[in-house]
């Protein structure tokens, strides 16, 4: 597939075919396209759009575009990196995700006067650059809508406005390809059980292009095909 293919997938999603972010994940994840582009990505010179992100997996840009982009989230076990339960979020695009190896658990929340307190923020991020902003929003009450354990080989469409979050695995390596689609003007809230660091300009923590390629060739392996 080449980029004005994924960008017909995407443009057909936005015109109402809701199966289609996840028709064009489905063949991006295939062994024949993913394998050459994971290696493109580790043989690369150039510095890769990649970092450990605050939620507690490392992301890797391998493809994008104005209208999608498309990446790797990968979860190291611990003690290599600690696990940690994210952050409940949203996001300001839909987007379609699949579990290549391991597997994780998957939560949705909605607001009720019933659920658990949670300090809430507004999240933005700077295209382009290495910080995000943080603003405090005041305490929230959320309650669990959904709790399933997703393993390899599962794939979903969640939009913008649901509130969720991944359970980090503790045991193995989990890694999904995650196909983002065009952004959407919307808030992006944020909920955690403890303070989160609020500001303008928060840095983010970007990865060494050599530890880009090692984590490429740990997924290649783990991909096969």
């Amino acid at each position: 597939m080449e980029l004005r293919d994924i960008a017909g997938f995407v443009t057909d999603y936005r015109s109402g075919n809701g199966s289609a972010l996840v028709d064009c994940l489905r063949r991006l994840a295939a062994p024949e396209f993913l394998r050459p582009l994971l290696a493109q990505h580790a043989a690369a010179e150039a510095p890769d759009r990649a970092y450990r992100h605050p939620n507690g997996f490392l992301k890797i840009v391998l493809l994008a575009d104005p209208q999608f982009q498309l990446r790797l989230h990968v979860w190291r076990p611990a003690p290599e990196y600690p696990a940690a339960t994210e952050n409940v979020h949203g996001h300001r695009w839909d987007f379609a995700s699949a579990v290549l190896a391991g597997g994780y658990r998957f939560q949705e929340f909605a607001h009720d006067a019933r659920g658990e307190d949670f300090r809430g923020y507004l999240y933005h991020g700077h295209d382009g650059s290495r910080t995000y902003s943080m603003s405090p929003t005041g305490e929230a009450r959320l309650r669990c809508t959904f709790d399933a354990e997703l393993s390899s080989g599962s794939s979903y469409l969640l939009t913008a406005d649901v509130l969720h979050r991944v359970v980090a695995p503790t045991g193995g390596t989990t890694v999904s390809l995650v196909l983002q689609g065009p952004h959407r003007e919307i808030p992006v809230e944020v909920y955690a059980k403890e303070d989160l660091e609020a500001g303008d300009a928060i840095p983010l923590a970007p990865l060494p292009r050599e530890q880009v390629a090692r984590e490429l060739e740990r997924v290649l392996d783990l991909v096969g095909g």
